[in-house]
C-alpha cells in the first residue's frame, strides 16, 4: 500500500463502524458502542482531534451497498476524509475484491491512511503482507457463516418455525420469540381491510379510506415501534396507503394463522436479491398461530381478487360491482358497462367481442342494469326463503349440487390434462426426429434453428399450461364445501331490497346472459345465476316461494320479460 503524505494532525479522520448477523454477535466486543469507544481512542493516539463516525448497525459486509459507507465513500471522494479507521478489515466487508480494491487502490488513490486496528494494519507504517489474506479469510467467513445459517434455517422451517418477521397484525411471541401472537391495533386494521373487500370495494378504494381516517401504513407502524423493516423509513408518510400495501395484505395466508417457509430464496451468499420460491418447494404448516382472518373469509377475498382486481369507477362514476361476473355463454366473454349518452340514467351492459368491432360474437347480449338487479333481487330472495323454510331440502340439495359441479370440472381438467401431456410427449419424439433429420443432412442448420425454437416455444407454454391444471386439480381434489357457511350468507341476504357491492362478491360467481329471443311478440331474456359454492341452482316450483315476473322496458317500444327456472 501506498504511505500517505498527509500530516496526520491535520485533515478529518472517518471512523467506520458495522455490525450484522454475519459477525459473532454473542461477543461484546463487536458492538457498536465498544467500535466507537476503540476508534474513538485510537484516533486520539494517532493525533486526530477532528472525528467523524459513519455506521452501518444490521447491514452485511457481503454487499458495499450500506448507507453508511456509501456517505463515507462519498465523503472520500469530495476530499473531506483523510483517514479512515476501523475495528478489523471485516468491518470494511467480507468481499475481499472488493475490499481488496479499497485497500490498494481506492484509498491510495486519495491519499486516505487505512487503519486496522485488531489487524494490526496502518497503511502510513508500510505496507502489511498479510492483508490480502485476512481479506480472503473474512470472505470465507462470511460464506461460511451463511452456509451454517441456511442449515439451520432449513431445520426450522421444515419444523414450522416462522422464517420470516411477523407480517402486520402479529408480534414475536415474548415467551417464545420464534412464534408469533396477535397485535390488537394492527389486527383490527387487518380485518377492517378484509371487511372492506369483502363488500365489494377496490384496493385503491381502501387505501384512500384508511388515508382519510389517519390509519398508520404498516411502515411507519413498525417504524414507531423502533422496528427495522423493509421499506421502514424516516420519510414514509404515515397515513399514506397504496394499493399494493392493500394486495399484500389480501394475499396473506399466515393472516388464516398459518406459516409459509422457503417463499423465497437467494442464488448465493453475495446477492441480497430474493427469489420466489415455485409453490411446491415451498413449507406450508396450518394454523400454528391465531387467527386474525378465518379461512373461509380469506378464501373468499381471494376468489374476489381475482375477479375485481381491475373493478374501477367507470365514465358514470360508478364503481362496476359486476365487473368479470356478467359472462356471455355463446363465446365466453365478460360483458361490459356501458351507460346512454344522451341519457346517462340508462345503464347496460353488452359483450365485449360483439362490441369490439371484431363480430366474435353473433350477439350484444344486452341487458339493463336496472333490469339485471331486479332479476338479482328477486332469485336471492327466493333462495333466502327457502334455505329458510326448507333447511333440510336445502342442504341436501346444494351437497349434491357441489358433489356434481367439483365431477364436472375434476373430469374436463383431467381431459385438458391428458391432451396437453400427450402433446408435451408428442413435441419430445418431434425434437429427436429433427435432430436425427439434422444430423444426417436431410434438414439444413437454418431450418433445424428456425423449427426447434417453435417447438421450444410451444413446449415452453405448454409447461405453464400443465401447472396450472394441477394445481387447479389439486385444488379441485382437496376442496370442500362448507356448508354451514353459505347457509349463514344466503340467511342474511333475506328480504333485502337493494343490491350491494357485498352481497355481489360473496353470493355470485358468475351470470351468464343470453341473448333475448322474440316469441309470439314476447320477448324473453334468460339468465343463469351461478352462486359461490353451488354453482347454478333453481328453487323447486312445488315449493310455496313467491314468484315474480319481471318486465322492463328496455328499449322504447320493447319489453324483456323474465321468468325464473324451474327445477321438478
Amino acid at each position: 500500500m501506498k504511505q500517505s503524505s498527509i500530516n496526520t494532525n491535520y485533515g478529518t479522520a472517518a471512523l467506520y463502524c458495522r455490525l450484522s448477523r454475519d459477525d459473532n454477535m454473542d461477543t461484546e466486543s463487536n458492538s457498536i458502542q465498544n467500535q466507537k469507544q476503540l476508534l474513538q481512542k485510537v484516533a486520539k493516539e494517532k493525533g486526530y482531534t477532528d472525528t467523524i463516525f459513519f455506521v452501518d448497525d444490521g447491514v452485511t459486509g457481503t454487499t458495499m451497498n450500506r448507507p453508511g459507507f456509501q456517505k463515507m465513500f462519498n465523503a472520500i471522494e469530495a476530499g473531506y476524509i483523510s483517514a479512515v479507521l476501523v475495528k478489523d478489515l471485516s468491518r470494511l466487508g467480507r468481499n475481499y475484491i472488493e475490499v481488496g480494491k479499497l485497500t490498494e487502490e481506492f484509498f491510495p488513490m486519495h491519499d486516505v491512511r487505512l487503519i486496522a486496528v485488531s489487524d494490526g494494519v496502518d497503511s502510513d507504517e508500510g505496507d502489511n503482507e498479510f492483508t490480502p489474506f485476512r481479506n480472503i479469510m473474512n470472505e470465507w467467513y462470511a460464506k461460511d457463516i451463511s452456509k451454517k445459517r441456511k442449515i439451520v434455517n432449513k431445520l426450522k422451517g421444515n419444523a414450522g418455525i416462522p422464517l420470516s418477521p411477523p407480517p402486520y397484525g402479529y408480534i414475536k411471541n415474548p415467551e417464545d420469540p420464534r412464534f408469533w401472537i396477535v397485535e390488537p391495533e394492527a389486527a383490527g386494521i387487518v380485518k377492517r381491510i378484509y371487511r372492506m373487500a369483502l363488500e365489494g370495494h377496490g384496493l385503491a378504494e381502501i387505501a384512500a379510506a384508511l388515508e382519510k381516517d389517519g390509519v398508520n401504513t404498516p411502515s411507519y407502524y413498525w417504524m414507531s415501534r423502533g422496528t427495522s423493516r423493509s421499506g421502514s423509513k424516516s420519510t414514509v408518510e404515515p397515513n399514506k396507503w397504496g394499493h399494493t400495501t392493500v394486495r399484500k395484505i389480501l394475499g396473506l395466508q399466515e393472516y388464516c394463522g398459518d406459516v409459509i417457509n422457503f417463499k423465497s430464496y437467494s442464488k448465493s451468499y453475495k446477492m441480497k436479491k430474493r427469489i420466489a420460491n415455485p409453490e411446491k418447494s415451498r413449507a406450508v404448516f396450518l394454523n400454528v398461530h391465531e387467527p386474525i382472518i378465518d379461512r373461509i373469509t380469506w378464501e373468499k377475498v381471494q376468489t374476489l381478487q381475482k375477479g375485481t382486481r381491475r373493478r374501477k369507477p367507470t365514465k358514470s362514476n360508478i364503481p362496476n360491482i359486476y365487473a368479470g361476473k356478467l359472462k356471455c355463454p355463446e363465446c365466453g366473454a365478460n360483458l361490459n358497462f356501458h351507460f346512454n349518452q344522451s341519457n346517462p340514467d340508462i345503464k347496460f351492459f353488452s359483450c365485449k367481442n360483439h362490441n369490439s368491432g371484431l363480430r366474435k360474437c353473433s350477439s350484444t347480449h344486452y341487458i339493463r342494469l336496472d333490469f339485471l338487479e331486479q332479476i338479482l333481487l328477486c332469485e336471492i330472495n327466493r333462495l333466502a326463503t327457502f334455505a329458510a323454510e326448507y333447511e333440510d331440502e336445502f342442504l341436501k340439495a346444494i351437497i349434491g349440487l357441489s358433489a356434481k359441479t367439483a365431477e364436472n370440472k375434476r373430469q374436463q381438467k383431467k381431459k385438458e390434462l391428458a391432451a396437453l401431456s400427450a402433446r408435451d410427449k408428442e413435441l419430445d419424439m418431434l425434437f429427436e426426429r429433427l435432430y436425427e433429420d439434422n444430423v444426417s443432412g436431410k434438414i439444413d442448420d437454418a431450418r433445424f434453428s428456425k423449427m426447434s425454437k417453435r417447438y421450444e416455444e410451444e413446449q415452453g407454454e405448454i409447461q405453464k399450461k400443465l401447472k396450472l391444471l394441477r394445481q387447479e386439480l389439486k385444488k379441485l381434489e382437496s376442496r370442500h364445501v362448507d356448508v354451514d357457511d353459505f347457509l349463514q350468507s344466503i340467511r342474511r341476504y333475506r328480504n333485502v331490497t337493494e343490491i350491494t357491492p357485498r352481497m355481489v362478491g360473496e353470493l355470485i360467481d358468475h351470470i351468464d346472459v343470453y341473448q333475448a329471443e322474440k316469441s309470439e311478440g314476447i320477448h324473453t331474456q334468460r339468465i343463469v345465476i351461478h352462486y359461490n359454492c353451488i354453482g347454478q341452482f333453481a328453487v323447486p316450483s312445488a315449493k310455496n316461494i313467491p314468484e315474480t315476473n319481471i318486465v322492463v322496458e328496455t328499449r322504447k317500444g320493447v319489453a324483456v320479460s323474465y321468468s325464473p327456472e324451474r327445477s321438478a
